[in-house]
């Protein structure tokens, strides 16, 4: 199957880290790339996206939103949507999410607030490592038990950090079979 896939900033407007995901995604997985310009704050309805008791975006409708935005192109079997979202994301029941995928609206969001830190070159491998876990979310992976795959949730940054940015051997094989490559 042919992957195409479209990255959604959401007033995220740093480029160069934005580039670096792109090309770094481009070497990790067999897709076709399409990087958008940023959404925000044109495009979306705050009251809708945003929880401002909690000063957090409400990730399911995030995800919604970006299925609505890109109904035509996901009817595709094979393409997908990414949002990279500068801010803080939530689902009901947790705190807080790094990222939520929703395969069934082939849609997949990255809250990067939690992921920032003074140390570029660590920051850019945790946005890599959450899109890399959303996207294979996408294809069909769940999490795995495997605590160094990248397919491992995580539910601190230090378990983000812990885990490396590639998929252990098992969630290859799974995803071999799903892209048929």
């Amino acid at each position: 199957m042919s992957v195409k896939l479209f990255i959604q900033p959401i007033g995220f407007n740093d480029r160069s880290t934005l580039h670096w995901l792109a090309e770094e995604l481009r070497r990790r997985f067999p897709v076709s790339l399409d990087v958008r310009i940023s959404l925000w704050p044109i495009g979306l309805d705050y009251l809708d996206v945003f929880d401002w008791s909690r000063m957090q975006f409400k990730a399911v409708r995030v995800n919604e939103v970006l299925q609505e935005l890109y109904k035509d192109v996901l009817g595709l079997r094979g393409s997908f949507v990414l949002g990279l979202v500068a801010g803080d994301g939530y689902v009901e029941g947790l705190n807080f999410v790094f990222g939520l995928a929703i395969p069934e609206l082939s849609t997949a969001t990255v809250y990067t607030s939690r992921l920032e830190t003074g140390d570029r070159q660590l920051y850019h491998l945790r946005v890599l490592k959450e899109a890399m876990h959303e996207l294979g979310h996408l294809l069909g992976l769940g999490h795995c038990p495997n605590r160094r795959c990248v397919m491992s949730f995580s539910n601190s940054i230090s378990e983000v950090d812990f885990k490396e940015p590639w998929f252990c051997p098992v969630c290859v094989s799974k995803l071999k079979s799903f892209i048929g490559v």
